[in-house]
């Protein structure tokens, strides 16, 4: 015979601690409520507006052109409920809050990510299942007076859009010495005058020249110059990179040796 005592309260104690069948996990999750299902569909319509816009920064990118932010509410990205002002501080805070490129000189390999319906091809989407944010590793935003630029650093080099910046800025003089003074650090040479003809500038010989003659006149560009090869051809160095037999000897270089040496 079993001579431990059992007080009435412990097999009680017991019992409690036992779970309840009726209480236990079934493995299934709980259905999403009404207001949990208009959350999910509101996040979704503002993931597929943010991928259009953010598709369509790309997309220019590669064709050579700037976005400015305000596009997107004449291209009407904006979703159902949501007006184009609110969207657009929406889409430029997403960036600005989430990992994404700087306005500087990419160092390494840099992907720009697919669009939503690329990523989702071929795969059946629930409608109730919040789709997945958007990555925005490869753009970068460029703070202007006139207007916010953004750009796919993915599609575009950081000198192109700096130079298409600067153009959409309407600062002819800035553009010229920023271009003059970049060509003479970087690679080191002077900047032809007809260089400037090309996208995205399209300036004529002559209102090259008007320009310098801006930058001359001013003491804050005392460091920029001009040389002339045999041919006559204006080059533009900046002294801060180039000495003046530097800028001469390269000018002569690129703008008449060069060709006879190919």
């Amino acid at each position: 015979m079993d001579s431990t005592l059992h007080r009435p309260d412990d097999e009680a104690e017991r019992a409690a601690t036992q779970p309840d069948p009726s209480e236990e996990d079934t493995g299934e999750d709980s259905e999403p409520t009404p207001e949990e299902l208009e959350q999910i569909h509101r996040h979704n319509a503002l993931v597929r507006a943010l991928d259009a816009a953010y598709t369509d920064i790309r997309q220019r990118s590669y064709e050579g052109k700037l976005t400015t932010s305000s596009r997107w509410k004449k291209r009407s990205f904006a979703p159902e409920g949501m007006d184009a002002k609110a969207f657009e501080e929406q889409a430029l805070l997403y960036i600005q809050e989430h990992d994404h490129a700087e306005a500087t000189e990419v160092r390494g390999k840099l992907s720009a990510p697919k669009p939503l319906d690329v990523q989702l091809e071929g795969r059946e989407v629930n409608p109730d299942e919040p789709l997945p944010e958007p990555d925005v590793c490869d753009l970068a935003l460029i703070m202007g007076k006139k207007a916010i630029y953004l750009y796919s650093a993915a599609l575009m080099s950081h000198s192109f859009a700096h130079a298409l910046y600067l153009t959409a800025e309407d600062d002819e003089v800035a553009t010229f010495v920023d271009v003059v003074r970049t060509e003479s650090r970087v690679y080191p040479r002077p900047v032809a005058q007809d260089s400037f003809m090309n996208p995205p500038y399209l300036w004529s010989p002559a209102r090259t020249k008007q320009v310098y003659e801006k930058v001359a006149a001013n003491e804050a560009f005392k460091d920029i110059h001009v040389t002339h090869t045999s041919k006559g051809e204006a080059y533009y160095y900046s002294d801060w990179y180039l000495s003046d037999a530097q800028g001469k000897a390269l000018a002569q270089w690129y703008g008449v040796e060069k060709g006879m040496n190919p």
